[in-house]
């Protein structure tokens, strides 16, 4: 389907059908954006714009105003930028006004699903999975991200974009408050960014911020005064930003929870501290109720919350500490405990079973995560280029995958960004050629495997079916024994940060949808991989003034990641779940982000 949206959109463009057509002209250029192919989005979204505008629907003409302006930003065209977003925020402010006055049945009970533990509920602190996903609840940040990678406004009502493209000023509203009354300002998010940078802090999110004007020499320590940040609440309700060079993506980035905003009347009051669960206090569509850590959260809709929530969920009740445990999450949501459920692809032969038995609920939605084996190249003998490239070509992923997830993965023959985002290089992944891996191992100084080192693997429990398969295959090609560890997820976090193992398996989603999420922050947050020509192309790539040539440095980039081997892509993720027929709207974003505010559940 998704090859013919554009011929189904003209299709039902000249059949008069002005649903059907805007439809797909939306999808269409959805599509063409994500790829960057940003002349073909453009034609999408104006001709899809041209049946909102008469239909008279505020809200899809609004959120069409945003992609277009999207498109338009990530092409550097900031006079057409500015242009869409300001006719984006007139209609965004009816369709607000008309939502208001919206009543929506509440859901029957509550929306119940498994989750993991959060490590922290500090936005600046939050770099796993899990407490981003719940910060993401909790908080809200000048823009918000929506189901189709598109932004809205958010907690900013609107931003104006200098000629020059480096300087960007958001007005925010005047009605937004956090949980204990308190007004959110200005200063609370030049307060917020100024933390994650302060190396004091030791936020793993600090890279995301290096666009904005000194905030790489502050976070590195080399100027201590964070007043020479570009970033100045000018007063309670303005915002201004400066960046070193336009950046295309800032908007999408504004989305990440790491750079939503917090409370400084408690953070500077009680410290660490006011992250806990009897103190914290919040911006976002829900707020925490109770936390009974290892058995449940309970989430409740903030009655304060300033943004539109389409959907009737009131209360959500999370099952945290048996992710692993597949058997206890199936018999909870045959017996109606639970209403979502991811499935746990590693078995795929019991995935297939239980998508065979329940096929109605079963649900597969785009994922855009990449799973990966890092090599620590500052330890012996992974500093050897030839030992990381006898490793890597020592493994089949197509067999990898067909033994571990079955159809549920995609194999990694591409570089380190997934299918479906910009900059994704099909075909450059070093292929299966075992004969190959032997002779680098043996120019390495291990013929035959003799004299190889002890080396740890050590991997989160998501990984536990990938390691007995890894293992075979290194000591079947290469006579390598590789020991492994998989660690409970919070043991395994503090462990990448204390003492990193030589191999490690992990993954990325990305924080927002561009290459640079994946080239730099994940490169620079998950290896020991410092090598000056590849980030030199990325931070070329970063401050490029065409599309084409941004694309074409980070190509460049990605083809030496590939031949250096810092980590060696294994496959590509899609979500899989298990859904009750009365969710009826369960949204997600390509980032991992779940929109429980848009969630609707049924009577039944």
């Amino acid at each position: 389907l998704e090859e013919l949206l554009g011929l189904l959109a003209h299709h039902w463009e000249r059949a008069g059908v002005p649903d059907k057509a805007t439809e797909y002209l939306l999808r269409a250029g959805d599509q063409a954006r994500l790829v960057y192919a940003h002349e073909e989005s453009i034609d999408f979204y104006q001709r899809a714009l041209v049946f909102l505008k008469k239909r008279g629907d505020d809200e899809p003409t609004a959120r069409a105003l945003m992609r277009l302006g999207l498109t338009y930003d990530a092409a550097l065209d900031l006079q057409q930028a500015r242009r869409a977003y300001e006719q984006g925020f007139v209609f965004w402010r009816r369709a607000e006004r008309a939502a208001e006055a919206t009543v929506r049945r509440p859901a029957p009970h509550a929306l119940r699903e498994p989750a993991g533990e959060p490590l922290t509920l500090d936005p600046a602190l939050a770099a796993d999975e899990s407490s981003l996903a719940l910060v993401e609840q909790l908080f809200s940040g000048l823009v918000d991200l929506t189901s189709d990678s598109s932004i809205v406004p958010g907690v900013a009502a609107s931003w104006e974009v200098s000629q020059d493209g480096c300087k960007v000023v958001f007005h925010l509203r005047d009605d937004v408050h956090w949980s204990d009354t308190a007004p959110v300002t200005a200063h609370d998010f030049a307060y917020a960014w100024k933390r994650v940078l302060d190396p004091a802090t030791g936020s793993r999110n600090a890279n995301v911020l290096y666009d904005i004007k000194g905030a790489r020499p502050y976070h590195e320590g080399l100027v201590p005064d964070p007043d020479g940040l570009g970033v100045q609440a000018l007063d309670d309700l303005t915002l201004a930003v400066e960046l070193g060079t336009p950046t295309g993506y800032l908007l999408p980035l504004l989305s990440f929870g790491a750079l939503y905003p917090v409370p400084r009347h408690v953070v500077e009051r009680l410290g660490p501290a006011w992250s806990e669960p009897e103190n914290i206090v919040t911006n976002g569509p829900f707020r925490l109720e109770s936390w009974q850590r290892g058995r449940s959260m309970v989430l409740v809709r903030n009655a304060q919350y300033h943004g539109a929530c389409s959907g009737n969920v009131q209360r959500v009740e999370l099952s945290l500490g048996f992710l692993g445990d597949w058997p206890s999450l199936f018999e909870a949501y045959k017996a109606d405990r639970l209403d979502i459920v991811g499935l746990n692809v590693q078995n795929p032969t019991e995935v297939d079973r239980v998508r065979q038995r329940l096929a109605s609920d079963y649900v597969t939605q785009p994922g855009r995560l990449t799973r990966y084996l890092v090599f620590d190249v500052t330890r012996t003998p992974f500093h050897d280029l030839r030992v990381r490239l006898a490793l890597a070509l020592a493994l089949d992923r197509e067999a990898l995958i067909d033994a571990t997830s079955g159809s549920y993965h995609q194999p990694a023959t591409g570089g380190l960004v997934p299918p479906g985002m910009p900059g994704h290089s099909p075909g450059i992944a070093q292929p299966f050629e075992p004969e190959r891996a032997q002779r680098f191992l043996a120019q390495a100084g291990y013929p035959g495997g003799r004299g190889f080192p002890e080396v740890e693997l050590v991997a989160p429990p998501g990984f536990r079916t990938e390691i007995p398969y890894l293992r075979a295959q290194w000591r079947e090609n290469l006579a390598v024994e590789i020991h492994c560890r998989v660690l409970p997820w919070a043991e395994f976090v503090d462990r990448l940060r204390d003492s990193p193992s030589h191999l490690v398996l992990s993954a990325w989603g990305p924080d927002y949808p561009d290459p640079d999420t994946y080239l730099r922050v994940a490169v620079q947050r998950h290896t020991t991989w410092r090598d000056e020509a590849y980030f030199s192309l990325v931070e070329r790539a970063r401050r490029a003034l065409t599309l084409a040539e941004r694309m074409e440095l980070y190509g460049q980039a990605e083809l030496r990641l590939v031949e250096q081997v810092p980590l060696l892509p294994l496959s590509y993720a899609r979500l899989h779940l298990l859904v009750k027929p009365w969710v009826r709207r369960y949204l997600s974003a390509v980032t991992g982000t779940v929109f429980w505010k848009d969630a609707i559940i049924e009577p039944h």
